[in-house]
């Protein structure tokens, strides 16, 4: 039986102290149940396990309540009947001894399927003894009558009495009360001479009338406690869901915030190497032209005169051809071709990058090992894509310049947005700091002359224009990965 002095009641009201002043907050009421969830969640397996372990881990306790008080009360035997003292010890004993073995099955595995016999067995055992007792006393009116409540009134602190289990033990225990009285009754004697036993008899109705009523009322506030969990638990998992739901979201929108800032950065670069690459493209013509026509006029000159001429000359197209290729790189960033999206054989593209940089490859001494499923089909740009792979293993070729094994993993797996292409090197590894910058125009760690700063952008460039992304990982002095995303389509 379940106290209830533990749970304050719904009118109190809770006070929080502030420096502002004191707030009052006074609970509602919490909503009836309604009664077919009440029998729906008695059903449950949830709770009968519930009801399960606590019989169980009760039953062990009760138990050796009984093994050890019940022999201890033969000081009230000494008492009250010394003439059946020895008697009396020793039914309290064999009351003792019948526990031994409930207490050991409850180490047996098939304990569990009947635990519900404990709560009913255990308080009768010492009503049996205690009825014995009564019977061999001779007295009706037997003051022992109050052990037989004591075993009702702690069995129901001790277990989670059901209404079948209460009604059966009280049944049981009164049976045995009056199989041990009414034989000792003197009807001769009238009300009066028989006062002691109607008064116990009374007595013990009315006690066994209040736990049986109050063990159901326990009972129906275990189990509306039981659904009111039940429903703060999901609740809070739909909360915890939830948490996470917002938490990808938030997420996803500083991903996005990012994408969109770098494309507005790009924008803002790309409308501005527009105009570069037109205040260039001209002057750039001229000399091109002038350069020309001293090649011409040089052949007509002697070796001597011709020779040193023309060694400016290549000197002087080696610059404007640097230059020619550095406006050709701010013409393609400014204006990138965007021919739209058509399925590409990526294991055809990677096998097309790999002839173009075998001589690297073999340089370098490189492993380069591609792990790429069959007729794995992306929607994009066949050039881009090579153009892409051309970049970044270029990339992986100068962070590996100083291993002594460079390595290159080229994998690719289908998900459940399309297809992720990896490139993982064993190279130095780049900053934290670095990180943040790779896709920026213009940023390059590499020494002058090495290196504008534009390859990454375009291959973010491009990776937008075929619906895709770009994005890198790395661990400083382990690797760099870099991962590409693009749609896919199947094979017909």
């Amino acid at each position: 039986m379940t106290s209830l002095a533990s749970h304050p009641p719904a009118t109190t009201p809770l006070h929080f102290g502030a420096a502002a002043g004191t707030v009052e907050v006074t609970p509602q009421a919490a909503p009836k149940l309604d009664p077919k969830v009440l029998a729906k969640a008695e059903g449950s397996a949830r709770f009968a396990g519930e009801i399960q372990q606590l019989n169980l881990r009760n039953a062990r306790l009760g138990a050796w309540f009984v093994m050890v008080l019940v022999p201890f009360c033969a000081v009230l035997d000494w008492l009250a009947y010394p003439e059946f003292f020895w008697d009396f010890l020793l039914l309290r004993l064999l009351c003792s001894l019948l526990c031994v073995p409930l207490l050991l099955a409850l180490d047996q595995s098939w304990a569990a399927r009947y635990h519900r016999v404990y709560p009913v067995i255990l308080p009768l055992l010492p009503a049996l003894a205690i009825s014995l007792m009564i019977y061999l006393s001779g007295d009706a009116g037997s003051g022992y009558y109050t052990g037989l409540l004591l075993c009702l009134v702690g069995t129901s602190f001790v277990f989670h009495w059901t209404f079948q289990e209460i009604g059966l033990t009280v049944g049981l225990v009164l049976a045995c009360y009056f199989a041990a009285t009414l034989p000792n009754v003197d009807y001769a004697a009238g009300m009066h001479g028989n006062a002691h036993f109607i008064n116990n008899t009374i007595f013990t109705l009315l006690t066994c009338l209040v736990l049986y009523f109050g063990s159901r009322q326990h009972h129906g506030i275990r189990l509306r406690e039981f659904v009111n969990r039940c429903k703060v638990e999901a609740q809070r998992e739909e909360l915890s869901s939830r948490n996470e739901e917002l938490t990808s979201t938030l997420r996803l929108l500083r991903e996005t915030e990012a994408q969109l800032v770098q494309s507005e950065k790009l924008a803002s670069i790309g409308r501005l190497s527009a105009g570069i690459v037109h205040e260039i493209n001209n002057p750039l013509n001229f000399v091109q032209t002038a350069v020309f026509l001293l090649k011409k006029k040089a052949k007509a000159m002697t070796p001597e005169q011709g020779e040193p001429l023309n060694e400016i000359l290549t000197d002087i197209s080696e610059g404007v051809g640097r230059v020619a290729s550095i406006v050709s790189d701010l013409r393609i960033f400014a204006h990138p071709e965007s021919r739209g999206a058509s399925p590409v054989d990526l294991g055809a593209a990677v096998r097309k990058t790999t002839r173009l940089m075998n001589k690297q490859l073999t340089e370098l001494s490189a492993e380069f090992i591609i792990n790429l499923p069959p007729k794995l089909v992306v929607l994009g740009d066949e050039n881009h894509i090579i153009q892409i792979l051309i970049n970044l293993l270029q990339n992986s070729f100068d962070a590996m310049s100083s291993q002594k094994a460079p390595k290159i993993i080229l994998s690719a797996a289908r998900t459940g947005e399309g297809v992720e292409v990896r490139i993982r090197d064993n190279g130095d590894g780049i900053a934290d700091d670095v990180l943040q910058k790779i896709f920026d125009p213009f940023f390059t760690t590499k020494d002058v002359g090495k290196g504008m700063g534009l390859g990454l952008s375009l291959c973010y460039r491009m990776m937008q224009g075929m619906n895709g992304s770009i994005s890198a990982t790395s661990q400083p002095g382990h690797h760099t990965e870099f991962t590409l995303t693009f749609r896919s389509t199947d094979i017909e």
